[in-house]
């Protein structure tokens, strides 16, 4: 998509938005904005494939608790992606959920140990997003705009409640050491 397209759809004048941050920010900090979004989305659905990878590798595996582990971790990735598209969509931006989750929605076969090593990357994106919201939300209480402030706080708050159930796992202690 190029700039004039995220133009147009980051100023479309009839949006209502949970937090108010696409009437407090201007258009280019939006776009800057939705891109940051958009990537971290891009990486939080890597992510999901590599645990659905994962999930599918460890089905015939009796360790159960390693199968619950993978199954909160999916449906905390998919609760996280889904307030990412929402946020997109907050700031005026358009996201095909569907597409996305079926181009990320591959069936490669990985053995366990190549679908850690992604997590652990996707780990380490998210981490940094995590630095950049944080930027974001420092800026918005600079500049007394609160409900950037809130907006940026929610992203941070989703973004390391979702590193932190990656790391606090057995998968975490392995792989960050």
């Amino acid at each position: 998509m190029n700039a004039l397209q995220k133009l147009y759809i980051v100023s479309h004048p009839l949006r209502i938005s949970r937090y108010g941050a696409h009437t407090s920010l201007s258009t280019a900090e939006r776009v800057e904005i939705i891109d940051v979004l958009t990537d971290t989305l891009g990486t939080v659905l890597t992510l999901l494939a590599q645990l659905k990878r994962g999930q599918q590798t460890l089905r015939n595996v009796s360790f159960l608790p390693v199968q619950q582990l993978f199954h909160r971790l999916v449906r905390a990735n998919t609760d996280y992606a889904d307030f990412l598209v929402s946020g997109i969509t907050d700031l005026g931006g358009y996201v095909e959920t569907a597409a996305l989750y079926h181009l990320n929605d591959t069936h490669e076969p990985q053995c366990f140990a190549d679908c850690l090593t992604g997590i652990c990357q996707c780990t380490r994106r998210l981490w940094a997003a995590e630095a950049l919201l944080r930027d974001y939300r420092e800026c918005a209480i600079a500049n007394k705009d609160n409900a950037s402030k809130r907006f940026f706080e929610e992203c941070t708050r989703h973004n390391a409640h979702f590193i932190a159930l990656i790391e606090d796992s057995p998968l975490g202690e392995t792989r960050f050491q």
